[in-house]
This record gives structure tokens, C-alpha cells and sequence, in this order.
């Protein structure tokens, strides 16, 4: 009778295993081309075949030091450094040119879109790191407009990983719950934040200048400077004021 349970727990594990690998299979199916799907499907096969081998295969001693010992943890390092992903560390700047550079990966051409990099840029090191989120929310509105998608995934790193596909395929066969990572897209934002305006036009306030950023909280604006003695509450506007525009 426990040789009996033990076959049914470990058959269930089994189950459970091979439901992973399937999701993560057909995810990558997704966002890599044939070529880079056809050199994960190998990394994959070296990992399986001997784990240590694969490992220092594919990365550097430094990056090993990372933590790479499951195959959850060698999947989110191969997609990072082999994929055209952008791997956003949670706290760093450099998200500008980051989120520019994997527009040029899939052939979008950054300034060809309705976005303010050089202001984002210059606002990088005094705002909070909730800035990346909301250049994130303007590029996904704007290439939405061409048919595009732009997504991140996170398993349990102090990262996010962004791609971009067609929105076709993110809404048909993309956008789900996953057992091994958290999917980020802008539905995800919205029910993190409040709403988030841009101030397209001078308020005639001292401390905010076009170009800057307002959370709403209830019925106050507020500011989201990295110091928290730069920032400033407003009260005498609304959200139907001409010179704010809805972001998040």
C-alpha cells in the first residue's frame, strides 16, 4: 500500500513537472525566433543531460555566482543573456536606453514613436524607480498602435525581463497565469497604481515642470521625486485639467 502512495505522489510530481516544461516550451515558442528557439531547445537538452556541463556552458563564472542550480533559475539566465529580452534590475537606472535599445531589437524604430526619451532620461536619477513603469505604460500604448505588445516576466529575481510580440499572440496565446514566473503587462500596472498623469503643460507650480509625472490620490495630485523633500501635493486641479494627460 506505500509503494502504492509513492508511485501516485511521485506520478503526480511527474504531471506537474511536465506541465512546466510545456508552458515554458510553447512560451518560448513565442517570444524567440527559429534560430534562438532552435539554440534553446539545445541549451535545454544539455541542461537535462548533465546539469554542471550545461551551466558553465552557457555562463561565465560571474554569472554562475548568481545562483543558477534549477531549471527555472538556467531558463531565466539563458533567456536573459541569449534572447533579444531586455533585463531590467529592479532599482538601477539605464531603463531609457534600454527600452530603446529593445525597440531596435524588433525592428521599432524608438524615435519614430510619441515619446519624450531625453526627458525620461534626465528624470531617471531623481525619480522613484516606479518612473521605469510609467515609460513602460507610454511605450506599450505607443506601439500598440502598430500591432505590438511589450510584456515583462519575473521568477522571483530582483528583475524583470521584457520582450515584445505581436498583440495577437500576446492575447491569444500568451497572457496567462504560469507556474514558474509572474507575467507583467499594463493590466498589471493598472491594478498596482493609481492613475498617473503627465503634465503636458506649466501648472504654475514652482516644484513641477512640464514633463513631470503626478500620482492621483483621491483627490490630490502628488509628485514622485526620488527626495522626498522635492516632492509636493496638489489640490487645485483635476483630472480633467487640458494640461495633464492620463498615463497609467
Amino acid at each position: 500500500m506505500s509503494n502504492q502512495n509513492n508511485n501516485d505522489e511521485n506520478n503526480k510530481y511527474m504531471a506537474i513537472d511536465r506541465e512546466v516544461y510545456k508552458e515554458i516550451d510553447d512560451f518560448s515558442a513565442e517570444v524567440l525566433d527559429g534560430d534562438e528557439l532552435l539554440k534553446y531547445v539545445e541549451a535545454r537538452r544539455s541542461f537535462f543531460n548533465n546539469t554542471e556541463k550545461a551551466i558553465e556552458k552557457y555562463f561565465t563564472p560571474e554569472e554562475i555566482q548568481e545562483g543558477i542550480s534549477t531549471y527555472g533559475d538556467f531558463y531565466y539566465h539563458y533567456m536573459a543573456k541569449y534572447s533579444k529580452g531586455y533585463l531590467y534590475k529592479i532599482g538601477n537606472t539605464g531603463y531609457t536606453e534600454g527600452f530603446r535599445n529593445l525597440l531596435k531589437k524588433y525592428e521599432l524604430d524608438p524615435d519614430l514613436l510619441n515619446i519624450n526619451w531625453e526627458s525620461i532620461k534626465l528624470r531617471e536619477e531623481i525619480y522613484e524607480v516606479d518612473l521605469i513603469d510609467v515609460l513602460y505604460a507610454v511605450i506599450s500604448y505607443e506601439i500598440g498602435k502598430y500591432g505590438y505588445e511589450i510584456f515583462g516576466i519575473n521568477m522571483g529575481f530582483e528583475s524583470v525581463l521584457y520582450f515584445i510580440v505581436k498583440k495577437d499572440a500576446y492575447e491569444k496565446r500568451i497572457k496567462k497565469e504560469y507556474n514558474l514566473f509572474t507575467l507583467f503587462d499594463l493590466e498589471f500596472l493598472e491594478n498596482i497604481y493609481n492613475e498617473i498623469y503627465e503634465v503636458t503643460e506649466d501648472l504654475g507650480i514652482p516644484k513641477v515642470k512640464t514633463g513631470d509625472f503626478l500620482e492621483k490620490k483621491g483627490a490630490e495630485f502628488h509628485t514622485m521625486f526620488r527626495n522626498k523633500e522635492a516632492n509636493t501635493v496638489i489640490k487645485n486641479i483635476d483630472e480633467d485639467d487640458e494640461r495633464l494627460k492620463l498615463i497609467l
